[in-house]
């Protein structure tokens, strides 16, 4: 049977150093505490593969520590919310079946949630994980603390390869880019790098151009439908009452959810092209779990991509941002 999370984890996460109690990150304990246990739990299901496993063991630490923040409880509160929801997830994925992709696909779901929830505090997740790396190294060794550690990572090997559905892979230097045509006058492209600082962008002659003058016109006509959250810290998000159906405005959309919107637009030598999201850890986690892609520009729909098509891609994709420490 399935373990329901690494055997130390529970014992780390109360001995976790909270954050300053002048300072505390805007999370609960149960909502930070649940994704530790959800990638201690995908760190298992991985654990064949040793790299994936340890970045698992990571977040799970770091969201524990995050927890630790949330001083409305005290240890024996905390203790019983571990508990709840590491019974709680534990016995959702051993109730799945143990053969095929079940289980992996389930927990890929379940961390969604997270990964919106690392997207709306990445402040907090980012100084958790790099205070963390200062005194473990070698299971933060895939983030800042191999930078520090002034270790080279390997040349990405020159790649150009072709997928179902019309989707092309490219590998050069520091970029891993998808590529997908959305009829003729369109183009998708994930152009993500080792750095973090990869994009979604929308290119092709399907575009209208940017006028220097007009880009802060063009934003609030792609971003209709949006609203962005002044009080808090989720950005820009849909408007309440609007739905995948009635969006008006440009964005990609992941199982009918919205992925990323309209950033910025850019005429250049003829060409236009329009950003839809800048920080590439913020929403490939969505990519990955997602059965279908769909893309609306301007309200009209101009893409449905079936993922199951293209077998094979988010795996090329991953390999070659792993081949870097910060990807």
């Amino acid at each position: 049977m399935l373990r329901y999370a690494l055997p130390i984890l529970p014992a780390l996460l109360l001995a976790a150093p909270a954050l300053a109690a002048d300072d505390p990150p805007p999370l609960t304990y149960g909502e930070a505490a649940r994704c530790g246990v959800l990638n201690s739990l995908m760190g298992v299901l991985e654990e064949g593969d040793a790299e994936k496993s340890r970045q698992r063991t990571a977040a799970a630490l770091t969201w524990f520590t995050l927890a630790g923040g949330d001083t409305s409880l005290d240890e024996a509160g905390q203790k019983a919310a571990f508990d709840r929801v590491h019974t709680e997830e534990g016995e959702a994925v051993v109730a799945l079946p143990a053969e095929g992709s079940a289980r992996h696909d389930h927990m890929l779901t379940r961390l969604t949630a997270c990964d919106k929830l690392r997207r709306a505090h990445y402040e907090d997740y980012r100084d958790t994980a790099e205070f963390l790396a200062t005194a473990d190294a070698a299971q933060f060794a895939g983030d800042a603390a191999l930078a520090r550690q002034g270790r080279e990572p390997p040349p990405i090997p020159r790649k150009d390869l072709s997928f179902g559905d019309g989707w092309t892979f490219q590998s050069r230097g520091n970029n891993c880019t998808a590529m997908r045509p959305l009829g003729k006058a369109l183009t998708l492209e994930l152009r993500f790098t080792n750095f973090n600082d990869g994009s979604i962008w929308l290119s092709g002659k399907g575009l209208s151009p940017v006028p220097e003058d007009q880009d802060e016109a063009l934003a609030a006509k792609h971003r209709k439908g949006l609203v962005f959250d002044e009080a808090g810290s989720e950005g820009w998000q849909m408007a309440p009452a609007t739905t995948y159906a009635n969006f008006a405005g440009t964005g990609l959309f992941t199982d009918g959810a919205l992925t990323a919107h309209y950033d910025l637009g850019l005429t250049e030598d003829g060409a236009t092209r329009y950003r839809l999201g800048s920080i590439q850890s913020l929403y490939w986690d969505e990519l990955k779990a997602g059965k279908e892609l769909r893309v609306k520009l301007l309200g009209k729909e101009v893409g449905v991509i079936p993922m199951a098509a293209a077998g094979g891609l988010w795996a090329e994709m991953q390999t070659c941002i792993d081949q870097y420490p910060d990807g």
